[in-house]
């Protein structure tokens, strides 16, 4: 399921895993992958109007917090990550030696809107060989790719399994800010919904099973450092 809403031109943005990691510079020297594919020959605007997963598979969203840097989506093995607009692959990673205990893999994807990045760390939970995750990445370094391209997938192997999806704009780690800036507000509202829904859910559980006081979470963009429960 591709959910599309609303319109708005796209912004900058980027990357939450990767400290390194900052967007081209649009007056500079075009950057030149590998294979001589120049960012530059893509399109010069695009719109932010496409969910950065398919939210069929969700299972839990983990709100943006300042430390944080970006949001964790939690789905069963197979969930589905999308490109949220017309860019190139800029980096496919496997093994990351970041996140959670196991093996876990990267893509990323320079957006051609204003420099915005886009950054996917699939956390697995576990182990998994690297043929694995190549399967699990469907695209390659230098692929030009459209809004809405379902670029890799989850295969959780633990209940912690998530993908922190992560934005940087030209400013860099000094100026990041919650992804959902950068897309239209029918999105903000989309994702608010489903993180809502998945929250009350887990409230329920908690409840049912007599595991203590329900713990509080912020909206999906929290501007300040709270405990997540």
């Amino acid at each position: 399921m591709l959910l599309v809403v609303g319109t708005v031109a796209g912004c900058g943005g980027g990357d939450g895993d990767s400290s390194s990691l900052t967007a081209p510079d649009q007056t500079a020297t075009p950057e030149v992958l590998h294979n001589g594919v120049s960012t530059s020959e893509l399109p010069a605007t695009q719109t932010m109007t496409v969910l950065s997963f398919d939210p069929a598979a969700v299972t839990f969203i983990s709100p943006f917090r300042p430390s944080h840097t970006g949001i964790d989506v939690n789905t069963i093995t197979g969930g589905r990550f999308l490109s949220p607009g017309t860019g190139i692959v800029t980096l496919v990673e496997l093994n990351t030696g970041q996140g959670l205990p196991g093996t876990n893999y990267r893509v990323r994807i320079h957006l051609t809107s204003t420099g915005l990045n886009a950054l996917y760390h699939f956390e697995i939970d576990g182990s998994i060989s690297d043929q694995a995750q190549q399967n699990n990445i469907l695209v390659a370094l230098g692929d030009r790719v459209t809004a809405g391209q379902n670029i890799g997938n989850l295969a959780s192997q633990g209940t912690n399994a998530h993908v922190h999806f992560d934005m940087l704009d030209a400013g860099g780690r000094a100026t990041v800010q919650c992804p959902l800036v950068y897309f239209s507000p029918a999105v903000g509202e989309a994702l608010e919904s489903l993180y809502d829904e998945k929250v009350r859910k887990r409230d329920e559980e908690r409840i049912k099973e007599n595991r203590g006081p329900v713990p509080a979470l912020p909206d999906v963009c929290n501007e300040v450092d709270l405990p997540s429960g």
